[in-house]
């Protein structure tokens, strides 16, 4: 059932109730079961009216000015949380892995980059001494990571079995330091964060992404090469990913990157044509 939380600035609403304020906003047909049960919850009025902090969250995630992906794997499954930007304003989810109502959190511009640093569940952590770049087979790290994500029951049988028989899955031709590398990592692995970030229809000039990996003692990897977002077209049989051991406190910065500067959301406006 939908709540709100005036206080906590808070919001917590299933997909299908979003959908009908989506529906309430625009004027359009709702079901009348569906309407009911948001008035019931103080979040649409019996005029249908929806309240102020409501109707916030809905324009800005309808029409943001920054719109920011973070699809996070790990053992008790994955999540995919939301950060919106309208104004000065910031709407983010913070979602359980196991699903159901997604609870939508307002912020202040200030705090973009420390939302961000949560939703990934950003540690201080330094590079392990043994720690080296190593490069292996796109394709086949993604289906290993996928494969492991699939399920609570799924991430560490996958894992055991992609480090015990790292050939059959990534190839024999894998020079000896990346090999002995991957299996540290994979070994070690905790969870693995995408973050896709956008301002502008164009995803080549704007948009900003980064991948990054936790192996909890073993130290965070980013992936460097190929660089996101990522297409679908852009990955062929022979792509390979680069990895590069980072500090917690090196992918602050590169979360920090990911932002759009004010010369990078003025180029978006500057293409948009006057009426």
């Amino acid at each position: 059932m939908a709540q709100l939380d005036v206080v906590r600035r808070r919001i917590s609403l299933s997909d299908d109730e979003f959908e009908t304020l989506r529906l309430v906003h625009n004027a359009e047909p709702v079901a009348a079961e569906a309407r009911q049960a948001l008035v019931d919850a103080g979040i649409v009025d019996a005029d249908g009216d929806i309240a102020p902090l409501v109707l916030d969250l809905v324009r800005t995630v309808s029409e943001p000015m920054i719109e920011c992906a973070v699809e996070i794997a790990g053992p008790q499954g994955a999540t995919n949380a939301l950060l919106a930007v309208r104004e000065e304003t910031v709407w983010y989810s913070d979602p359980w892995p196991d699903g159901g109502a997604t609870v939508y959190s307002q912020d202040e511009l200030p705090q973009i980059l420390w939302i961000l640093a949560r939703l990934v569940g950003l540690r201080r952590r330094e590079v392990p001494r043994v720690a080296t770049p190593f490069t292996v087979p796109l394709r086949a790290i993604d289906a290993v990571v996928q494969t492991m994500a699939l399920s609570e029951d799924a991430w560490e049988p996958t894992r055991i079995v992609a480090t015990a028989q790292l050939e059959r899955f990534f190839g024999a031709e894998l020079a000896d330091q990346d090999r002995t590398m991957l299996m540290a990592t994979l070994s070690f692995l905790e969870a693995t964060a995408r973050v896709t970030l956008v301002w502008g229809p164009d995803i080549a000039t704007d948009a900003r992404g980064l991948v990054l990996w936790d192996c909890g003692p073993g130290g965070y990897w980013v992936r460097e090469q190929p660089a996101e977002p990522l297409r679908a077209e852009d990955i062929t049989p022979d792509t390979v990913a680069h990895f590069q051991p980072v500090t917690g406190g090196e992918a602050w910065k590169l979360l920090a990157g990911l932002l759009p500067s004010s010369a990078d959301l003025r180029a978006v406006l500057d293409r948009v044509p006057t009426p």
